[in-house]
């Protein structure tokens, strides 16, 4: 198993000294408890308020929230092969080009590759 963070979204904050009611404010919000349930994952950040944390720290989504990343690049390549799958047999051009690109999806799959958390 390896000893990545559910989130690095503290780790960043407090590197770059920022309360929780600053990084609260830059985010626009008037509460820090969300930031408190963001940090320890009881919250999953929206695609906007990830994005503006995106902005604020100039860390990219996948390396603030790795164990999320993870998640839902394991559930996109298991659907990308079932879906592979349902396409064999057709010969026809654009399945052969939706074939082309989920093996693309499914060849990219990292998750046995070590990674700088393990």
């Amino acid at each position: 198993m390896s000893s990545f963070l559910q989130s690095y979204l503290a780790t960043y904050r407090k590197r770059w000294g920022l309360t929780q009611r600053e990084l609260a404010s830059l985010l626009g919000w008037e509460s820090t408890s969300a930031i408190s349930r963001c940090e320890s994952m009881e919250r999953v950040p929206n695609l906007k308020t990830a994005l503006q944390i995106e902005v604020i720290f100039g860390v990219a989504l996948r390396d603030m929230f790795p164990a999320f990343y993870r998640d839902a690049e394991a559930s996109v390549i298991e659907r990308a092969r079932e879906l592979y799958a349902a396409l064999e047999g057709r010969t026809d051009a654009k399945s052969r080009e939706k074939r082309t690109m989920l093996a693309y999806i499914i060849d990219s799959d990292q998750s046995d590759a070590p990674t700088m958390y393990d």
